[in-house]
């Protein structure tokens, strides 16, 4: 393959949970999420660095466990790979796993690609009893092959010097060869091979072959069109090899690598007995065994807001001093257009910093942990029986936990979903979870004035009303649905550095995004105060307000924001009801409807953007009526009791 010139073009590829991520990362810095979990990247994420006196562009591919996958996200690799844009591709693989990581390094051997082996994770292939032969796997791939500890940044820089040098070199890889009942099938197939086909589908013809022979659709939807003789050759030869080895038509290709990556696996790795079970496994089986993994859902989900609610107490006990002093500043200018503008824009300022920021960072923390320590594709297995009680596919569980930090991502996984149904349902039910922003809501309101207890009953009641939501819109279809597949990492301590970096990105979110908007907001709500434009919009939502919630009419229009970000709810209610203490202002009950309402109704404009691109409009207006209509029935009914009695 002749060597592209200019800028160099590397692609990340990689099984599910192989560290790519991690490996771009370290490499151009935090700027893609690392979580240890099936679905983070469902599409490719890229850069440009300057590495080995080139500029390199490097992209990061969503993990595939095949070429052959037709998995949605997945699908974005395989475009991607089969397109030839890469100069070259670094095949990251688990070494812990590397019998079945080495299964998608055999297809892309298949493919002729210029690539690198990534021996990522090479400490735990160690601690496995697994040594692995370099040197061997390289004399029987042809491919450079380089151990490393992505998460220490070992063996990176090294691993990249060697994809630059391949870039600009020519790749010989060795081809697989298979036994010769195979062989002689592909040979005679290669021997009819069309000229015309070559330049429909710029690929090396035998990996062409070897696609027809594993009844690859779309490759066959292309060869018909082109030349559907030769494809009813291919047919005729595929069905005589099946039949000569007495296996299924569709997987009998797919046996045949099957074996060859076993005995490559043998020829370059040795196992040894391991001593003792470790501590890793221990907890492992604990926390797989139904009893054992329901317990430490809960204990994690408690320990999660548990932690959030104290630390943010703390973090906002100490700012409550410093941030008074800047409201005493505003309230000594002289009244008018100034002070007014002025007092806006401290309040939010005071509002992200003392409230938003105190509450946010914690469950950050939380999550990134809970992310690369492996524990959330466990919790999904857990929960799998209940969601599908119902109605729910056990992958939505991915989307839903994924929520608990923002729903943005969340409705983004749902494309992992193989159904359109159960990604429909998916991606309407995801607006209901309690996502970071409207955790601080609940944690600032409910947790601060009615305590953990009250608190805890609202994070319970949100998780049944998501349940019932999902329940509702599963069966407005008849649609059958199967039960859950997904891959699960083994258990891994987090890596303090890459808990930060990831708490880092994600609450410079709220830095570069979020506080500006509040802060905009929060002048703009001073301004309407000033010209009275605040009272028609309380005025308008007050038949919900006042009316139905039994609210201070003067809330209206801290909803109306919270529309935009969440968070903005909760830091404008202070300057809406004239009252740092929330308590003095409302009671128990309308701050309990307060949070309800807050936790349920129209998901932000982000969500709402997203939901637009990956579902359409006819989605965007179905959630706004959804969640509007079950806000209102469940804090409006809230409300009355609470009245009532």
């Amino acid at each position: 393959m002749t060597p592209r010139q200019g800028e160099i073009v590397i692609a990340l590829a990689g099984q599910p949970n192989c560290g790519k991520s991690t490996i771009f990362n370290a490499v151009a810095g935090f700027k893609v999420n690392t979580g240890n979990f099936p679905g983070t990247t469902v599409s490719y994420t890229e850069t440009t660095v300057f590495l080995a006196n080139e500029t390199v562009r490097l992209i990061d591919l969503p993990g595939t466990y095949s070429i052959s996958s037709v998995d949605p996200a997945e699908k974005v690799a395989r475009d991607f790979l089969l397109s030839g844009s890469a100069d070259v591709v670094i095949n990251v693989l688990d070494s812990s796993i590397l019998g079945r990581s080495l299964e998608l390094t055999v297809q892309l051997m298949e493919m002729n690609v210029p690539m690198v082996m990534a021996l990522n994770m090479h400490d735990e292939a160690l601690d496995k009893g697994i040594d692995i032969d370099v040197e061997k796997l390289r004399e029987l791939t042809g491919v450079e092959a380089y151990p490393v500890v992505a998460v220490e940044g070992k063996g990176v820089r090294v691993l990249f010097e060697a994809a630059v040098r391949v870039a600009r070199s020519d790749f010989k890889p060795v081809k697989p060869v298979y036994d010769r009942d195979v062989e002689e099938c592909i040979a005679r197939i290669l021997s009819a091979y069309p000229e015309r086909l070559r330049s429909k589908l710029p690929l090396d013809s035998r990996f062409v072959v070897i696609r027809l022979l594993e009844m690859d659709e779309e490759f066959e939807r292309i060869v018909w069109r082109e030349d559907a003789d030769f494809l009813s050759h291919v047919i005729k030869e595929r069905k005589a090899l099946a039949e000569l080895h007495n296996w299924p038509e569709a997987g009998v290709f797919s046996s045949h690598r099957h074996a060859y990556v076993f005995d490559l696996f043998e020829a370059v790795a040795k196992v040894s007995a391991k001593q003792k079970v470790t501590l890793r496994e221990h907890m492992d089986r604990f926390i797989t065994n139904p009893a054992g993994g329901i317990a430490t859902v809960l204990a994690i989900l408690f320990l999660m807001f548990l932690a959030s609610f104290t630390l943010g107490d703390i973090i906002s006990g100490l700012l409550e001093q410093p941030l008074g002093m800047l409201d005493e500043l505003a309230a000594g200018l002289p009244e008018g257009a100034l002070q007014a503008v002025v007092s806006g824009l401290i309040d939010g300022v005071v509002s992200g910093m003392g409230i938003v920021l105190p509450y946010l960072l914690p469950l950050l923390a939380v999550m990134a942990m809970l992310e690369d320590s492996g524990l959330l594709p466990r919790i999904a297995f857990m929960v799998d029986g209940i969601l599908h009680r119902f109605g729910m596919h056990g992958k939505a569980a991915i989307p839903l936990i994924l929520g608990y930090g923002c729903s943005v991502p969340a409705v983004m996984a749902a494309r992992n979903m193989e159904y359109e149904r159960d990604r429909i349902v998916t991606m309407l039910t995801v607006p209901f979870i309690a996502c970071s922003a409207r955790s601080v809501v609940i944690l600032a309101l409910a947790g601060k004035y009615l305590g953990a207890g009250v608190t805890t009953a609202v994070y319970a009641a949100n998780i049944l009303v998501t349940l019932m939501v999902a329940f509702f819109l599963s069966r407005m279809s008849t649609q059958a649905f199967p039960g859950i597949i997904m891959d699960v990492p083994p258990l891994r301590r987090p890596y303090p550095r890459i808990v930060a970096n990831k708490v880092w990105w994600r609450l410079r979110e709220f830095l570069v995004f979020a506080w500006p908007v509040i802060i905009v907001s929060s002048v703009a709500l001073a301004f309407l105060e000033k010209v009275g434009i605040d009272g028609i919009v309380n005025r308008a939502l007050s038949p919900v307000t006042s009316g139905l919630l039994a609210l201070p009419e003067a809330t209206g229009v801290t909803l109306f924001f919270g529309i935009f970000r969440k968070e903005l709810t909760l830091a404008m209610l202070n300057q809406a009801l004239g009252a740092m203490d929330l308590a003095s202002v409302l009671s128990s009950g309308q701050i309990l409807v307060l949070t309800v309402f807050s936790m349920l109704y129209i998901p932000c404009v982000a969500t709402l953007t997203t939901l637009w691109k990956e579902g359409g409009i006819k989605i965007v207006l179905s959630s706004i009526l959804l969640n509007t209509t079950v806000a209102l029935l469940a804090a409006g009914g809230l409300s009355w009791v609470l009245r009532a009695f």
